[in-house]
């Protein structure tokens, strides 16, 4: 019975966890998004997504992950799309990028 109720509470402790997290991106008015990145060999690659993204207006942070050919994110729904993002990027560097949908 204690073991049910500690994994309940922890359940319930996560859950709030990542209400918090959204509703303070909301409140902030950023959002996140995931883009698939093809092209990318090396760490210098993903630096060179990150900078590119990182210009666009409205984006407020970009990670972007070689080996993983993925980059997350967060912008001002308000100043840019990830479509726009996925873009420029795909314009100013030799890489391809494109939104990744969530199921």
């Amino acid at each position: 019975m204690r073991i049910m109720l500690t994994t309940l509470m922890l359940f319930n402790v996560v859950g709030f966890a990542a209400f918090a997290q959204q509703n303070e991106r909301a409140a902030r008015g950023t959002q996140v998004c995931s883009l698939k990145v093809t092209g990318m060999f090396c760490g210098a690659c993903a630096k060179t997504v990150e900078k590119t993204a990182k210009k666009v207006d409205g984006v407020k942070a970009a990670k972007v992950s070689q080996s993983n050919g993925a980059a997350e994110i967060t912008y001002d729904p308000n100043k840019t799309t990830p479509e726009a993002i996925a873009k420029v990027i795909a314009s100013k560097t030799p890489f391809k990028a494109e939104v990744v949908q969530k199921p």
